[in-house]
């Protein structure tokens, strides 16, 4: 009862009571210096309610999450005086996606009508690789093993084959990841647009990347291409091309427990950082650098009077059908200029044909070629051409030109020249002669293409039997009903078949994942490392969800492990068969014998499958 009277008591005072204003701080918390691709957090906090909060152009930072509002408050009553305290804070995720000293403007509040600002804010954004020679080797590792991540550990670069080019030479661009630790769930968040560049992708990212080992500054990193690109200049002048982001989970040890045994192979093995349950995941997002390339217009000296923009290096060729025959009778010329350069780009020929020749619209036809060098391939001009009267004709050589980057040049090439003897058609059908094509099948003669109908005597004679109305009518006219009675009949006993779909995928699912497992075993055999880990992953992920009917779209380790548990299956099985699930998704970046990893790999999801079936019996 004295509780509740001095709660009123207090209640009452506080009303009347009027609260100390306190002055309104607004300001900004960040750290002075980050490293390019690292994430920190940049808060605001204010002491007082506020109605209105405007955010500043973060620009320089990529915003990762915010901002997230939060807010705490108390009263003290302080020898009669009562006092509110209020503290609200927004606060965002950002990482640095350029370098250089970044200025973040001020942020704006209204509060009672009020405004106020913060001060400007300087962050001073540094190479990631400033870090890598001041970490030594040992100091690395032992921070992964406290669970850390060095900046060195796992980065992305982007490379270009040339730091200078002319307009419209070939560039070609390349994106790297280096890595001392496992990564996965690798993501490219952003990719720049190639402003002033033509792009044609040469490495699409599927997924099975090709790793190597690589020692860089006394340690060994895994290193594969993420994307390879080839960039053709559309203007002049420094051209910058923005950093590529790209998101990853990033597994590090925390601490290592050994095992000892009397197999050299089985303890180096099996105590990998990579193979033991003691690590954590961290979400990384890392970026490359930015790239610069200085684009050169082509010389004007020595420049053909029929250069049309061609760049690269290029050959010409040509072929004809046949040099003599009647009029009206069609001859295919082909001109075909092969090379390396951007060929789907390459202009229209200019050939004088005489003028007694019918000429028709070229069929153009164009085959690339991607790989790591580059573009390459052929484009091919194919005329018809029908000579109209009898004579002797010369078709001239056709002129080409390009300029050729690496001897910074222009050159010419000239195909063949071919004279062509034209006799008088024997046959006068042969005066009118129509055109519907590109190729000399389309071209027919007028007066032949006509089939007039072939007409014979026909006689009729009388039959007294009819069809209609015979036993063969009616039964042709009921079999459509019979046929849907029959369909019907098997839908529904297919129907019930497929909804007991859970039990038939439960009973399969021990067949299906040994099947998956023997293919992932081919793959092992013919070193296909990407192949193998995905069959592997499939095979232990489907036999969970065939064998408890669990839906692909709720398979996890949370669920895995509480559907083995609820069938009474040990803890001990539980453990080594979310361990070998780990393991077959962090192997493929593991440092060592991939062919020993992968065995061992394999032999572990043999071995807990059959262990989870004894179980289960």
């Amino acid at each position: 009862m004295k509780r509740i009277i001095i709660f009123f008591i207090l209640l009452f005072g506080l009303s009347s009571i009027d609260m100390q204003a306190a002055e309104v701080d607004f300001k900004v918390s960040a750290p002075q210096q980050v490293r390019l691709g690292e994430r920190f957090r940049l808060t605001y906090q204010i002491n007082a309610d506020v109605d209105q909060f405007t955010p500043p152009t973060l620009s320089g930072f990529q915003i990762l999450s915010g901002p997230s509002r939060g807010q705490n408050s108390s009263i003290q009553i302080v020898n009669g005086k009562v006092s509110q305290n209020i503290n609200i804070s927004y606060t965002y995720i950002l990482a640095a996606s350029q370098e250089g000293k970044i200025e973040i403007p001020p942020a704006k509040v209204k509060v009672n009508g009020k405004i106020y600002q913060t001060k400007q804010k300087s962050i001073n954004v540094i190479k990631a690789e400033q870090n890598q020679n001041s970490t030594s080797q040992g100091q690395n590792k032992s921070s992964q093993k406290n669970g850390t991540l060095k900046a060195n550990d796992v980065y992305i670069k982007a490379f270009t084959n040339k730091k200078s080019a002319y307009l419209g030479e070939q560039i070609i661009v390349t994106y790297r990841i280096y890595t001392k630790v496992p990564v996965s769930n690798l993501s490219i968040d952003k990719l720049s647009s190639f402003n002033g560049f033509w792009n044609v992708e040469l490495q699409e990212n599927n997924g099975n990347l090709k790793q190597r080992n690589e020692i860089i500054n006394g340690e060994e990193y895994i290193v594969a291409d993420l994307k390879k690109t080839a960039l053709f200049s559309q203007k002049t002048g420094t051209q910058e091309i923005e950093p590529m982001s790209l998101s990853c989970v990033v597994q590090v040890q925390t601490t290592k427990k050994r095992t000892s045994s009397n197999d050299p192979f089985f303890d180096s093995f099996f105590n990998d950082p990579f193979f033991s349950n003691n690590f954590r995941n961290i979400e990384k997002t890392l970026f490359s650098n930015k790239l610069s390339i200085q684009i050169k217009d082509l010389p004007k000296a020595n420049k053909p009077t029929n250069f049309t923009g061609a760049i690269g290096q290029y050959s010409l060729g040509s072929n004809i059908d046949h040099r003599e025959l009647m009029a009206n009778e069609a001859i295919t010329l082909k001109y075909t200029i092969s090379g390396q350069g951007n060929v789907d780009l390459l202009p229209d020929l200019n050939i004088k044909f005489p003028p007694d020749f019918e000429v028709y619209d070229p069929k153009v036809s164009t085959k690339t070629r991607k790989n790591k060098e580059g573009i390459s391939g052929y484009k091919t001009y194919e005329y018809i051409v029908i000579p109209r009267s009898a004579g002797t004709y010369k078709i001239p050589s056709v002129g080409f030109s390009y300029f050729d980057p690496v001897k910074k040049q222009y050159k010419e090439l000239t195909s063949d020249s071919y004279e062509i003897k034209v006799t008088k058609s024997n046959n006068s059908n042969q005066q009118n002669v129509t055109y519907g094509g590109s190729s000399k099948e389309d071209i027919r003669y007028i007066g032949k293409d006509i089939r007039y109908i072939f007409l014979m005597p026909f006689e009729l004679e009388p039959y007294e039997h009819f069809f209609f109305g015979s036993y063969i009518f009616y039964l042709l006219l009921l079999s459509p009903i019979i046929i849907m009675f029959f369909i019907v009949l098997l839908w529904k006993r297919e129907s019930k078949r497929r909804g007991n779909t859970s039990l038939m995928k439960n009973k399969n699912a021990t067949k299906v994942a040994k099947k998956r497992l023997k293919k992932s075993h081919e793959f092992l055999k013919a070193h296909e490392e990407a192949e193998f880990y995905n069959e592997i992953g499939q095979a232990l992920w489907g036999y969970v969800s065939d064998k408890f009917n669990i839906p692909v779209a709720e398979l996890s380790i949370d669920t895995v492990n509480g559907r083995l548990s609820e069938k009474g299956v040990s803890e001990e099985v539980i453990k080594e068969f979310i361990d070998t699930l780990n393991n077959s998704e962090f192997a493929r970046f593991a440092p060592g014998d991939k062919d020993s990893m992968m065995e061992k790999v394999y032999q572990q999801g043999l071995n807990i499958i059959s262990k989870i079936e004894d179980q289960l019996k």
